[in-house]
């Protein structure tokens, strides 16, 4: 096959987003595929695009043997509606232009959000006369209207346009979590069956590892209990709560809580941990997808948190797969499906959402003990590595591609 992936995000940049595509070409690139990538300049989440690429407005190089295509975007490092939707439609617009310039592919598989990727993707099939397959991460514009990132009313009925047109022309649909599936196939639109593609872990680089003393020196973290968040600092993460959290614990010196990574939230952060004077507070700049293994290992807890907010509860983020594959305890504040899995795997201990009291609690108790941390990082590590991984993701997927282009 000749498969063309769509992409807003992808590495050089950090995410979950950029891991599960990138796994998905490398995989289809193993499998005796020829891959194309078309995704953005990088810079996200800072709006800042690194110097190498600044200046370009299409960059094609080879990765690992996939032949990877940036376009220009539009960026900002102020976050508001506007910014937000100039950023998704420049990269809607090159993103079609980028995809022209490529040879003929056999299908399209285009990942959401942003949603006007999918636009880019439709567009794509109808001029080539390929089937697309539109992958859904979020359901959008649910999740932005949740989150206070879009409120006029007359974008929101443009968006609902959009996302029933675009699951309605996809050749197939897919989702990361079991509650989209069922989202997606409740409504008007679940015509055939949505397939399941969740995110995984990727053993070969998340796995138990000792701890690095260098690390735990430079960081200055050594006799230190270490409660760590590793991800994208933004809005639906509620990261306020976890400095709540920080302050209830202030003078319990020795827990220590290490936020690594970047985002539109992170200064306002800072900012404010600082203002409360928070000592037990440690910022760490985002790191590459490969170091990041070294700091789960100096941790003794990883957290993964989202807002209240009922639409979280068909969320599951992908960041927990990986600290239950290093073999670290987690406390979630994700209720629904996230929920289920953790407690089933019997990896680590659920909080409410944005409830620091509780959250400074579950930190306290398994600080005093070490035993049940122990038992909650191997089974989490077990249970990952049997049911969750980015190859069995990516042989699903190859699969349903295969039957999306076999009666042509």
């Amino acid at each position: 096959m000749r498969v063309l992936l769509l992409s807003q995000y992808y590495p050089p940049e950090v995410g979950a987003t950029q891991t599960r595509m990138m796994e998905f070409a490398k995989y289809l690139k193993r499998k005796g595929h020829e891959v194309f990538v078309v995704c953005e300049i990088p810079n996200h989440p800072t709006g800042i695009i690194p110097e190498f690429y600044r200046g370009k407005w299409y960059h094609r190089e080879d990765q690992d043997g996939v032949t990877v295509i940036h376009t220009w975007v539009l960026t900002s490092t102020t976050k508001t509606m506007l910014t937000r939707i100039g950023f998704y439609i420049s990269f809607m617009v090159s993103g079609l232009v980028g995809g022209l310039m490529l040879p003929r592919c056999d299908v399209v598989f285009a990942t959401s959000p942003p949603l006007f990727v999918g636009v880019t993707a439709y567009l794509l099939s109808r001029l080539k006369r390929t089937p697309y397959v539109f992958d859904v991460r979020d359901l959008w514009p649910g999740a932005a209207v949740a989150l206070g990132e879009l409120s006029n009313k007359r974008l929101i009925r443009i968006a609902e346009f959009v996302e029933r047109f675009l699951y309605r022309h996809a050749t197939e649909i897919t989702a990361v979590t079991r509650g989209f599936c069922a989202a997606i196939e409740s409504t008007e639109l679940g015509r055939r069956k949505v397939h399941w593609i969740p995110n995984g872990t990727i053993p070969s680089l998340f796995r138990p590892l000792p701890p690095s003393q260098d690390l735990i020196d430079k960081l200055d973290l050594r006799g230190r209990f270490v409660v760590t968040f590793a991800g994208t600092h933004g809005i639906a993460q509620a990261l306020s709560s976890i400095l709540d959290c920080a302050e209830c614990l202030k003078n319990m010196e020795e827990i220590v809580f290490l936020f690594i990574g970047d985002g539109p939230a992170k200064a306002r952060l800072v900012e404010d941990a600082q203002t409360r004077r928070l000592s037990n507070i440690r910022f760490h700049e985002q790191v590459p997808l490969n170091q990041i293994p070294e700091f789960i290992a100096i941790s003794q807890l990883m957290l993964v948190p989202l807002r209240r907010q009922a639409i979280f509860d068909t969320f599951i983020p992908s960041k927990m797969f990986d600290f239950m594959a290093c073999g670290k305890p987690v406390i979630l504040t994700v209720p629904g499906e996230a929920r289920e899995i953790l407690e089933e795997a019997g990896a680590g201990c659920y909080v409410e959402p944005e409830e620091p009291a509780q959250l400074a609690e579950a930190i306290i108790s398994l600080k005093e003990q070490p035993g049940q941390r122990e038992q909650y990082g191997e089974r989490g590590y077990e249970y990952v590595i049997r049911r969750f991984t980015r190859e069995t993701s990516s042989a699903a997927l190859e699969q349903l591609l295969k039957t999306c282009i076999a009666p042509r």
